[in-house]
């Protein structure tokens, strides 16, 4: 099952570039077949199909993030991954909604 599809996400994903490969030390690589945004070597956060996965939140901002009914654990081959959390974005224009949790998971990946 393939995870991200550009056919359908790529107003998403070009409206996320624009914003996080402009910050310090970002770079895009493939990870499992889906554009993964890498900053201090450590990846922060990927795209897939209506979403955007953040992988290096801390306990208290996934706590606050999981409030949002769009956001849920990331669940792969029938495995939730309590660490990642993905975020239903049905606009792109959502995006600057979740500004705080992709910048904290940035951060995060930064080591600052």
């Amino acid at each position: 099952m393939a995870y991200y599809l550009e056919s359908e996400s790529r107003e998403l994903r070009e409206r996320f570039e624009g914003i996080v490969l402009g910050w310090e030390g970002v770079h895009k690589k493939m990870m499992f077949g889906s554009p993964s945004y890498v900053a201090g070597g450590t990846s922060f956060a990927m795209l897939v199909t209506g979403g955007i996965i953040l992988t290096r939140l801390d306990e208290e901002m996934r706590k606050r993030l999981l409030e949002d009914p769009n956001a849920g654990y990331f669940e792969a081959h029938g495995r939730i991954i309590r660490k990642w959390v993905r975020i239903r974005i049905q606009d792109p224009s959502d995006i600057e909604r979740y500004l705080p949790w992709i910048m904290a998971s940035y951060t995060a990946a930064r080591g600052e």
